[in-house]
């Protein structure tokens, strides 16, 4: 297995590239709130060492990145695995992760005579209100991004990506709600979720 090396950066750039599966190095340094020729540059060493490609102005991760981000989040986050206030948060975390979940699925689906069907959104009423319930659920994560960001700065950067995504749902852009290829809220908060479980070194439960 290739080594991560103990650089914060390329930790948090390789981290990044995984979550995303595919990103360019704007979307990168967006994602991690790091100057984009910082970026550049941990991409570039983190393609010498195998744990990327870089093809077509994007990164992918190779076979490597993952177990390298395991181990290298093993070593990092000690500390954080140990906080009693992190853990008490994280298994309410889970709750709200299946309300999210659950929402989501509102937004994608309706009730019609017992069946679901595809939600074709001429219902405004119908939609403001899974937007409302999913802007309640985003802030209840308030206290357990800022006990993480108290361990790692880089969980600081999710509030700010929420934020932008329900300004622009906010103006009408409800492909902000979950597009797959946007910075949806869909998106950040499978993104952090991803994010969580490697860090603290967990499986995914749903």
């Amino acid at each position: 297995m290739t080594a991560l090396a103990s650089d914060k950066t390329d930790y948090d750039v390789l981290n990044t590239v995984a979550l995303k599966k595919m990103a360019t190095p704007q979307v990168v340094a967006e994602a991690c709130g790091l100057p984009r020729t910082e970026v550049e540059a941990a991409l570039d060493r983190l393609a010498a060492q195998g744990l990327l490609v870089v093809a077509g102005g994007a990164a992918l991760p190779t076979d490597e990145a993952e177990p390298a981000l395991a181990a290298a989040a093993a070593r990092r986050y000690g500390a954080m695995r140990a906080d009693a206030e992190v853990g008490g948060l994280v298994e309410r975390f889970e709750t709200v992760n299946s309300q999210f979940l659950t929402t989501m699925s509102s937004w994608q689906q309706v009730d019609v005579g017992g069946r679901k069907v595809a939600n074709d959104h001429s219902d405004a009423e119908y939609d403001d209100k899974v937007i409302a319930r999913l802007d309640k659920l985003i802030a209840r994560l308030g206290p357990l991004l800022e006990a993480l960001a108290g361990h790692d700065v880089r969980f600081g950067t999710y509030p700010a990506r929420f934020r932008s995504a329900l300004e622009r749902i906010d103006r009408g852009e409800h492909e902000y709600v979950s597009s797959p290829t946007l910075d949806s809220v869909h998106n950040v908060w499978f993104e952090f979720h991803e994010d969580l479980l490697r860090t603290l070194g967990r499986e995914r439960t749903e």
